[in-house]
């Protein structure tokens, strides 16, 4: 280990601390001896302590300036990654001066969302205008949305007298997706919306539009597209799939895994509801998402219904964002967006079976919605007869 360095307990890398030249006392015993030698005229003695406070005046006006005109980036390689995916970030340094400093890059995560092999400390000098870069390799452990990047800098002279800190304001976000897990094929009530549904039918589904095109004299009067008229200036009809789409929306009620705060409980589900999006989007199915969680970052807890990887992807990063904390209650959000869920069948997630599931049920079937429940724990059936049936089972029973 380098003289001056000590050894960081977190990272096991050396990293360095202020020397005793920078101490006040030190200065002023050099001031003393300097006044000594030259009233003795001890002309060696004091060439040596001129030249140890040159030394010091000189590497403290370095460090003033070691911080100017240097750049830092952070890279990650992917921002969306599954539990038990690795990821590299990549720090970049450039040095666009003339003077030369020592620097060190620390990188702070949670150890219990990333791990790492290597240690992350890295120290390095740079020259004038050279660049650098420090690589990590991180592997998440769990579903969440993450901050990474954000590196706690040190600069100073080469001398490592009088280092200057900072924490880089530069970060990335990182999505991890929930696990997807194997479960069994989960049958969903018959909801026949329409009559007889098929691709033959003569009603189309004013759910699942799938386009827009000019108005045509004998459509009805609901049908028109009033901002794609606006648009185009022209009136246009809505194009609607026929009603043989089945349409699924998963709900997901945080209030109760809130309430017990059953955190594993929690995750299971959320990993749960986001197989079974995977799952019913694979067989050609329309899927939507819906929860009253606090969301990170501020986004809506609603996806509407889709038929596409870009409707998946937006359910996976809804759930990797979701908090177990209640934002509002389900039925809000069901008025909020009423125009897009009839004619759905739905699936309700929640903790457990008390009042308010049987709330939801009233609430679903003045809706005309059917509902299949799932929960993460039955409970005692004694205490809601009302209730139980053989639409609501625990989540355990479909994981695989």
């Amino acid at each position: 280990m380098d003289k001056g360095s000590v050894m960081d307990p977190d990272q096991g890398v050396p990293f360095h601390v202020t020397t005793i030249f920078t101490s006040r006392l030190i200065l002023m015993m050099a001031l003393v001896f300097l006044f000594i030698s030259l009233l003795n005229h001890q002309n060696q003695m004091t060439l040596l302590i001129l030249l140890i406070l040159g030394l010091i005046c000189i590497t403290k006006l370095w460090s003033r300036f070691a911080f100017s005109k240097m750049t830092f980036t952070s890279i990650l390689d992917k921002h969306k990654i599954f539990p038990g995916e690795r990821i590299t970030l990549d720090i970049t340094a450039e040095n666009a001066k003339l003077l030369p400093v020592w620097l060190q890059v620390k990188v702070r995560i949670n150890p219990s969302h990333f791990v790492s092999d290597t240690p992350l400390c890295e120290n390095s000098y740079l020259l004038w205008f050279q660049r650098t870069r420090f690589s990590w390799t991180l592997q998440s452990l769990k579903r969440g949305c993450y901050p990474i990047g954000n590196p706690h800098i040190t600069i100073a002279d080469l001398l490592g007298f009088f280092p200057k800190q900072t924490s880089h304001s530069d970060r990335v976000e990182v999505i991890v997706y929930p696990e997807i897990i194997s479960i069994r094929p989960v049958s969903l009530p018959q909801h026949i919306f329409f009559g007889v549904p098929g691709a033959q039918s003569p009603v189309q589904d004013p759910v699942y539009i799938l386009g827009t095109r000019e108005y045509q004299s004998f459509t009805p009067v609901k049908f028109i597209h009033w901002k794609a008229s606006a648009r185009y200036a022209k009136l246009q009809e809505k194009v609607c799939e026929p009603s043989v789409q089945e349409k699924i929306l998963i709900v997901v009620d945080v209030g109760l895994f809130f309430t017990h705060q059953a955190t594993s409980d929690f995750e299971q589900m959320l990993s749960a509801a986001a197989s079974m999006a995977v799952n019913f989007e694979n067989r050609g199915n329309a899927v939507g998402f819906m929860t009253n969680a606090v969301i990170s970052g501020g986004a809506s807890g609603f996806v509407p219904l889709g038929r596409n990887r870009q409707t998946l992807s937006r359910i996976l990063e809804t759930i990797a964002r979701m908090q177990m904390k209640q934002d509002s209650r389900v039925s809000d959000i069901f008025h909020q967006h009423i125009s897009v869920l009839w004619g759905i069948s739905c699936i309700f997630c929640s903790h457990s079976i008390d009042s308010s599931l049987v709330k939801m049920k009233q609430f679903y079937a003045r809706k005309r919605i059917p509902v299949k429940y799932f929960v993460s724990t039955m409970g005692e059936p004694e205490s809601n007869p009302t209730i139980v049936s053989d639409m609501i089972q625990p989540i355990d029973t479909i994981c695989l």
